[in-house]
């Protein structure tokens, strides 16, 4: 260990304390999950429009394409 016996990130940790044997490691992946301003404009316009959430979550996925469509056909 390192300054103080504080593990860095990363760093394996013995099971030595109880503490340290529960500890769960967290992975930070950026961006993935998120919805966009594009996909919550399309999710909000399509079930204004529509009142159907199949219909929202699939123009969500298509995002700006949608918005486009929206804008030039509604």
């Amino acid at each position: 260990m390192s300054d103080g016996d504080q593990p860095r990130s990363g760093e394996y940790i013995p099971a030595g304390n109880r503490w340290q044997a529960a500890r769960l490691r967290v992975i930070r992946v950026p961006a993935v999950g998120t919805l966009g301003f594009g996909s919550m404009l399309a999710i909000a316009i399509s079930y204004d429009h529509n009142h159907s959430i199949g219909w929202a979550i699939l123009h969500g996925l298509l995002s700006w394409l949608f918005v486009l469509y929206a804008a030039l056909f509604y």
